[in-house]
């Protein structure tokens, strides 16, 4: 069990100082990998003005939620779901993620500056510094070895993967998997493996910060409530057999304790996702979430702007999602944890084997070899079996063709099983490797499988591997409406992250150790950055005049919205076009200084009416009768049309037509144009 360290203990002492250096140091590099946004983090936004948009406009609508809450307007809390997108549809907030935790990370941020642009670039930048700081506190506590732990927490801070995933702040937000898994790791420690061994206070404190962590987990990102809460379960399972904890009565209520809040603390967010899935039966098509799982040679597949792989691997199998390449320090390091990673020494009988019957040890030995030889080639077979598809191997008088991995991997395991019970000293190295490093292993393999989707398939064809993800989909609720299984890929790089973190801690044991972690550590940040690292990223708007590649605070918001501002509180807008993924974005984000019910939206779903009033206001100078009737159907009062948006003269068409049927001009600032429908 470990020593309990006083208070001002000079051991405790340097670790703190060594985890405000790692803090530092992983704050530092944060600025540097993402220069030029250090430099304008009140103006620019990180990374592009897509998915970055729709996280700015729910920070800034919870933040205002939760300061009206703060203040006694509890009726907030009854109405939070209820966003001022896509009116007069409810529970708008539920068709994309909520981002409550992140929201109250910036909140103090947000009610001082009311700049939802500042705290997205803060939340961003938080996304690295605090991921590398949670791997370095988990590591340490694993390894025992600080530069090891740093060196861990570099590569999950800055992993490769996070490169496609950076207008995606929930897929970024992946700092609280490390530190609930710290959380777990010091309450075992602190526990022990005694019956009646009482948990320091130290040890409930850490499961109460485990809990805390899984919670703000499960709140920050859909995907990771349901792709990582098993991993943490399963994770428990393991620290309670390394700390032959199954008898434990008081172990099982603390954990039942924790269990229970994290679900009390959950489960209200979950309603109105419920309500909305129920109401629209919203779900994904297999074919959906087929399109967007990871292929086999995703995994070899690099960002196309990752500075060093990007040119040489981002044509390997390029698809939507599908850049998985964890580079090469990572997957040295990982390699180095497995097999040179420090065992955890046990004594030779807790391998937790039952001894099978005395046997003649003339056969027993050259069966177990035998049984081992089988074991490894049906594991080789399936795993080339997973990379070619189907293999034809010429066995001299016939050919073996192989397909089926799911077979191959079927036998390997009986094979290695059977070995097992014949040999005592196979069992006491396995149960040695799985008691230090097994869980982690069979974690990332386990979410590199699931991230292959329903239909695992290897350069876009499909292959014969058993589909656990499919499974899922089918029988438990929640994962139907999730797209990305390719998202399981940032638990991949947790674990990889883990692996190093032990490889790292062996190689630092070497002579000159040290100087090979820093020269390694320099290569991935080089071959792991972007470049060039993209603010305020657009695309040309197919049909329509591209807008401005930037944003403006509200407090300097284009004139139009200050107009809106003026409106009767009971006003509802609509800004033209609507429909177009751009420029409702922006109608979104300006709506953050006026508040007022907008038929615009964008999100991860889209109510049933939506693409009936899209289609009602294209074109309206063609047919100004059906979209005025769409609009007043909708409840909208008022209507910004933005001129410059369109082509051909087609915005002042549309200004002309609507004032025709009897809309008044209340402001007009340049090409924008607010106007009063006709009642």
């Amino acid at each position: 069990m470990p020593v309990r360290l006083r208070s001002g203990h000079p051991e405790q002492r340097r670790g703190v100082r060594r985890t405000s250096y790692a803090l530092a140091a992983y704050t530092v590099i944060a600025l540097t990998m993402t220069w030029p946004l250090a430099g304008s983090l009140a103006r620019n936004v990180a990374w592009d003005l897509g998915d970055s948009i729709l996280n700015m406009w729910i920070l800034a609508w919870d933040a205002e939620q939760f300061r009206a809450i703060f203040t006694g307007h509890l009726s907030h809390i009854r109405t939070f779901f209820d966003a001022n997108i896509f009116h007069p549809a409810p529970l708008a907030l539920a068709y994309s993620e909520h981002l409550v935790p992140q929201a109250l990370q910036i909140f103090p941020i947000y009610a001082a500056t009311k700049n939802p642009i500042l705290c997205y670039n803060l939340l961003f930048l938080s996304t690295f510094v605090l991921s590398g700081l949670g791997m370095y506190l988990f590591v340490r506590e694993l390894t025992g070895d600080a530069i090891a732990a740093f060196t861990a927490g570099l590569l999950f801070a800055f992993v490769p993967y996070r490169i496609p995933q950076s207008s995606h702040l929930q897929v970024l937000s992946s700092q609280w998997m490390p530190f609930a898994l710290y959380g777990f790791r010091r309450y075992f420690d602190a526990l022990g493996g005694s019956e009646r061994t009482r948990p320091p206070v130290v040890g409930r404190r850490a499961l109460a910060g485990a809990a805390a962590a899984v919670i703000a987990d499960n709140l920050s990102c859909g995907y990771y409530l349901l792709y990582f809460s098993p991993f943490a379960a399963a994770y428990v399972l393991w620290e309670i057999w390394r700390h032959d904890g199954w008898r434990n009565r008081r172990l099982w209520i603390d954990l039942a304790v924790a269990a229970i809040v994290v679900a009390v603390v959950t489960a209200p967010f979950l309603v109105p996702y419920a309500r909305v899935r129920q109401e629209l039966q919203l779900s994904r098509s297999l074919t959906e979430v087929t399109r967007l799982s990871a292929d086999v040679y995703s995994y070899v597949t690099a960002p196309e702007l990752e500075r060093f792989w990007g040119p040489r691997l981002a044509g390997v199998f390029p698809k939507a999602e599908g850049e998985l390449f964890p580079g090469v320090v990572i997957a040295l390091l990982a390699l180095v944890g497995l097999f040179r990673g420090e065992p955890d020494r046990r004594p030779p009988d807790s391998s937790g084997f039952v001894p099978v019957a005395p046997m003649d040890e003339r056969w027993r030995t050259p069966l177990a070899l035998v049984l081992a030889a089988l074991a490894a080639l049906h594991a080789a077979a399936a795993v080339a079996t997973i990379v070619f598809r189907r293999l034809v191997v010429n066995a001299w008088l016939f050919d073996i063709r192989l397909n089926n991995a799911t077979q191959l991997l079927l036998r390997a395991a009986i094979a290695y099983a059977l070995y097992l019970a014949l040999s005592p000293a196979a069992r006491r190295r396995t149960a040695a490797f799985m008691r230090s490093r097994g869980f982690f292993l069979a974690a990332l393999l386990g979410a590199a499988w699931l991230s292959l989707g329903p239909a695992p398939q290897v350069l876009g064809r499909p292959l014969d591997l058993a589909s656990p993800y499919r499974f899922l989909w089918d029988h438990v609720p929640g994962f139907e409406g999730l797209r990305v299984p390719a998202r399981f890929a940032m638990i991949v790089m947790l674990m990889l992250s883990v692996l190093a973190g032990y490889g790292a801690a062996a190689i630092a044991r070497l002579r000159g150790g040290v100087a090979v972690l820093a020269i390694l550590g320099a290569a991935f940040l080089y071959e792991a950055g972007a470049a060039p690292f993209i603010i305020n990223g657009m695309s040309p708007v197919p049909g329509f005049n591209t807008p401005e590649a930037r944003l403006y605070p509200p407090n300097r918001a284009p004139s139009i919205y200050a107009a809106v501002a003026r409106m009767a509180p009971d006003g509802v807008l609509a800004e033209l076009p609507l429909g177009q993924a751009d420029f409702d974005l922006r109608a979104m984000f300006y709506s953050i200084g006026h508040w007022r019910p907008l038929l615009n939206g964008y999100s991860g779903f889209f109510p049933l009416h939506y693409g009936r009033l899209t289609f009602a206001l294209g074109e309206i100078p063609r047919h100004p009768g059906v979209s005025l009737e769409a609009l007043r159907g909708a409840g909208a009062t008022h209507v910004i049309v933005h001129e410059a948006a369109y082509l051909d003269g087609e915005g002042t068409q549309t200004t002309g037509v609507l004032r025709r049927l009897g809309a008044i001009e209340l402001f007009r600032d340049g090409g924008d144009v607010l106007i009063m429908l006709p009642h």
